[in-house]
């Protein structure tokens, strides 16, 4: 189903940015400052974001201590059955999932930093999340978008 309406028109029915992180992933907790800046880049203009933590482990204390050293600014959620993962079917973290109504528009990489297994690049030159989110809030239409993100697998995940 191809977007029709500007986002305006859904009466603040908002866009929805949902994170798949790991504590113990080191590319996920790289990509914090990224994504509070992303979080920041958008605040005000209806999008919400949300992390996931699909960590089957992972007790609320050691987020705590996790979120404490990493500064997340955005609200965070534990999946410990990876049942939000496979819902919307995340599978590495970092991945994010983007829907509009229920309807899920892009999957994938935040950006291009990670080309692969061990190949991170000093700087994206591809803000894949950022386009999605500036087309959506646009109001222009398109087919769900897939990017391959590149991370750590999540156990039971999409």
């Amino acid at each position: 189903m191809l977007l029709t309406l500007p986002l305006a028109a859904w009466g603040g029915a908002g866009l929805q940015v949902d994170l798949f992180l790991a504590t113990e992933c080191p590319i996920s907790n790289r990509y914090v400052p990224e994504l509070n800046r992303i979080e920041k880049l958008f605040q005000g203009q209806g999008v919400r974001f949300q992390a996931w933590f699909a960590e089957p482990r992972l007790e609320q204390k050691a987020l705590e201590r996790w979120l404490s050293a990493y500064q997340l600014t955005m609200p965070v959620r534990l999946d410990p059955m990876a049942r939000e993962a496979r819902r919307l079917g995340a599978t590495v973290t970092p991945e994010a999932v983007v829907s509009v109504v229920g309807k899920i528009r892009y999957r994938g990489r935040i950006d291009d930093r990670y080309a692969g297994p061990g190949m991170m690049r000093k700087s994206a030159s591809q803000q894949d999340l950022i386009a999605v989110v500036t087309d959506l809030l646009a109001g222009k239409t398109f087919p769900m978008r897939t990017r391959k993100a590149w991370g750590c697998y999540i156990e039971g995940g999409g």
